[in-house]
């Protein structure tokens, strides 16, 4: 399965729903672009809801970093949403587990994220 992208905005949140696999950064581009273009709408809130992201390599890990330094350099939040399987392992293993938020589902995220 290849990678697939929803964006949809909810609560003054961008949600963008991954599906598939993330196994290099060509892949990522478009997500990176559309990332760029809803930030300089002023969006600083994006949920990332990867219960459905099967598996990534180290793109995927680099996708992320990219997409935190850029939502937090305008003063922006992310958080990762059902993180599981393949992807939990690796950002346990390379301790991003510490660095981004993660919330169980979407809904709990934007609860969390409309409280802050």
């Amino acid at each position: 399965m290849s990678l697939t992208i929803k964006v949809e905005h909810q609560s003054s949140s961008v949600i963008f729903s991954f599906a598939g696999k993330i196994n290099n950064p060509e892949e990522t581009t478009d997500i990176l672009n559309t990332l760029d273009k809803e930030l300089e709408s002023k969006n600083k809130s994006f949920l990332y809801d990867v219960s459905k992201l099967e598996y990534i390599t180290s793109s995927g890990l680099n996708f992320f970093i990219r997409s935190l330094t850029r939502i937090r350099n305008v003063g922006g939040e992310i958080i990762l949403c059902g993180v599981q399987g393949n992807v939990e392992k690796l950002l346990k293993i390379s301790k991003l587990n510490e660095i981004f938020t993660l919330s169980p589902s979407v809904s709990d995220a934007l609860t969390k994220i409309q409280a802050v």
